[in-house]
Formats: structure tokens, C-alpha cells, sequence
């Protein structure tokens, strides 16, 4: 079995499978964009110290306290953030979070020349939805990640009345619901709601949580995905949602994870995997024969 190992290592046999993984969450700062009257990121308290153990050998310790909303930065709207009747965040199934399936929806054309733009069924692609052999989550990419963290350029301006950026409209999430609900567990945004900068009622969000889908908003690095996907831009990867774990929580800030295929290493790899095919067939060839001559000793060879 090393000899094996070995060989897959020396061909880069493993690059068949080898994945790479996209890290599609802002780095949480005082000066990140949030949405108006919500608590922004603030350490209360912060501690840094050098002090000395028993054998006198100095060592830093250092701790922070912080306050925030728990809807900043890059995180989940749990379904009853609307819905009083549907999960918090600790109630959201684990496998409805972890490697599930993720599709990237791009609107970001329609989506710089439309103010506050309603993505609409039609933005969709049911060809590959249908596609979906699992849980999945839907990522619209607006392109508005790109001003992260300018709140005026990201968000349209701090106060309710600037707001302006793209979001779903009520007819698209009652879609959704109505047909993907059976495997559709999410569904996230590069902006800081799924709804529309416009919107006063926030339709989609009551809509999607009545139904106990999940909301991602915030998601970073889209557009490092579909470079990476180049012409399967449209298709499903794998994708992990790991958000902090807060009891009783209407949203938490979390860490969203996409695994790729490393396209740019499976070349090598398929042609190591035909070599490694053909010597394994040699040596059972080889080991046929030794076999035979040992325990066949009345056996004619020619």
C-alpha cells in the first residue's frame, strides 16, 4: 500500500480530485458598511499584557471585547428574523449548512444600469437549478462587492431614504419557494439585503423565512468564483455556511466557504491516472507469472 501511495504521489495522481477553496467573507471592521439604525462593530475593550510564568520567562496575552449587530458584516439571516415561527439559528439543520450545493446567479449588467434593481425570475437559469442533487443555496452577484467597504458606494448612503442597491423581488422569492423548497435551504446576496435598497416592507425576506430558507448577505469574492469557473460559470460547487453558533439568534455573523475543482491541475492528473492504469496492469501481468511458475510447475510457458 506505501508503494501505491508513493506512486500517486510521484504521478500527481491526486490532482484529480484536488480541490480549492474561495473565502467569500469580508473581514469584519468598525468602518464596514451596515444597513442604518443597526449596531456596528465596536471592541469595548481591549487588553494586551506581558507577564511572566514561574520559570520567569516572559509571554503577551492579549483579549478583546466587542459589541456589533448580530446582522453585520458578512452573515445569515436565520428564518426568524421574520417569521416567529421558524428557526432560529441554533435550530438551522446542520446539513443545511455544510457541504451542501451553491449556484452563482449573475445580474451585475442589469444590475449597474437599474437603480435598486428587482432581480426577477427570468434573471434565472432553471436549466442548471434542475440540475441540483442536494441541498443548495442561490448566490446573486450584483457586483456591488467591488465598493466594499465604502458605505456610500456599496450601500447607496447611510441613512433609510439613500439606500440603493439590487435585491429580489417579491415575485422571484415566492418562485422560489413555491418550486425549489423541497432542496432550496438559502439563498445570499453581495449587498447588505436581499431585498432591495427601495424596499420598506421586505417582502422577499418574509417571504423566504415563512418557508425556513435561510438568508446570506454581504457574501464576498463572487467574482474571484466565476473567474475561477471561466466558461462553467454556471454550475454548481460545493459550498459550506458556518455561522456562529448563538442561541435563541435572529442572524450571526459567519464564514462562508466555496470548493472548486482545481481545473488548472487536473490535466496532469488524468494523464498520471492513465500511466498509473497501465502499470497496475503490468504488474498483475507480471504477478500472474510469478504465480504460475511457483504453483504451476507442470504449466508450459511459451
Amino acid at each position: 500500500m506505501h508503494f501505491f501511495h508513493l506512486l500517486c504521489v510521484i504521478l500527481h495522481i491526486k490532482t484529480i480530485s484536488s480541490l480549492i477553496s474561495f473565502d467569500l467573507t469580508h473581514t469584519i471592521k468598525s468602518t464596514s458598511p451596515i444597513y442604518p439604525g443597526l449596531t456596528p462593530f465596536n471592541f469595548t475593550k481591549t487588553f494586551t499584557s506581558w507577564k511572566k510564568d514561574d520559570s520567569d520567562e516572559s509571554y503577551f496575552s492579549a483579549i478583546n471585547t466587542f459589541i456589533t449587530s448580530e446582522h453585520f458584516g458578512t452573515h445569515i439571516d436565520a428564518p426568524y428574523h421574520g417569521s416567529n415561527t421558524s428557526w432560529t439559528v441554533e435550530q438551522i439543520p446542520f446539513k443545511r449548512l455544510v457541504s451542501i450545493q451553491a449556484l452563482i446567479v449573475d445580474v451585475s449588467k442589469k444590475s449597474s444600469r437599474v437603480d435598486n434593481y428587482h432581480i426577477e425570475i427570468q434573471d434565472l437559469n432553471e436549466e442548471i437549478m434542475k440540475q441540483a442533487t442536494e441541498y443548495f443555496v442561490l448566490l446573486f452577484y450584483t457586483g456591488k462587492s467591488k465598493f466594499w467597504p465604502d458605505q456610500d458606494a456599496y450601500a447607496g448612503g447611510s441613512t433609510k431614504e439613500e439606500l440603493d442597491f439590487p435585491g429580489l423581488s417579491p415575485e422571484l422569492a415566492t418562485y422560489l419557494v413555491d418550486k425549489y423548497s423541497e432542496k432550496l435551504v438559502g439563498v445570499g446576496i453581495d449587498t447588505i439585503s436581499i431585498d432591495p435598497g427601495s424596499s420598506k416592507y421586505f417582502k422577499a425576506h418574509r417571504i423566504l423565512f415563512k418557508e425556513n430558507v435561510y438568508v446570506l448577505e454581504n457574501v464576498a469574492a463572487l467574482d474571484l468564483v466565476l473567474k475561477h469557473l471561466k466558461n462553467g460559470r454556471e454550475t454548481f460547487f460545493a459550498f459550506d455556511v458556518l455561522p456562529m453558533k448563538i442561541e435563541g439568534g435572529t442572524g450571526a455573523p459567519c464564514r462562508l466557504v466555496a470548493r472548486l475543482e482545481d481545473s488548472q491541475n487536473t490535466g496532469g492528473g488524468w494523464f498520471g491516472f492513465l500511466i498509473f492504469c497501465l502499470l497496475l496492469a503490468i504488474m498483475g501481468v507480471v504477478a500472474k507469472a510469478v504465480y504460475d511458475f511457483r504453483f504451476n510447475l507442470d504449466k508450459t510457458f511459451s
